[in-house]
């Protein structure tokens, strides 16, 4: 599947407006904030956009931490490790994801930074 079709769940760190951006651009989003599970145990998020089959976009390294050191299991992770944080940088690199057209499993590790993307599968 392309990262334009995926379903996300934005973790709590996600600002508004990035959620809104990403719903401008048709994206099916659950926002943490949102639905109430603000300060929710990370597994127990995982397990929720695993069964919903949703990336969860974040700017926490702890999810892929316990997606590949723990093996919890997650539906894919898409870590916004990005050095200007600022919501103009996040949408135009968003922006850019979208243009990527190489296939997305589940599980996957998206790890975006400022001027790269790198794609890796933390399924077994």
């Amino acid at each position: 599947m392309k990262i334009r079709s995926l379903k996300f769940m934005t973790d709590e760190n996600i600002s508004p407006r990035v959620v809104s951006f990403l719903r401008s651009k048709g994206v099916d989003v659950i926002d943490v904030k949102e639905e109430g599970w603000f300060g929710s145990d990370d597994k127990y998020l995982m397990g929720i956009a695993y069964e919903g089959k949703r990336f969860i976009p974040t700017h926490d390294s702890d999810f892929a931490t316990l997606g590949i050191k723990e093996g919890v299991q997650c539906y894919g992770i898409i870590y916004l490790r990005m050095k200007d944080l600022k919501i103009d940088n996040v949408v135009s690199v968003l922006n850019r994801l979208f243009m990527v057209e190489e296939d997305i499993n589940e599980g996957a590790l998206i790890v975006v930074e400022d001027k790269r993307l790198r794609i890796r599968n933390i399924m077994q």
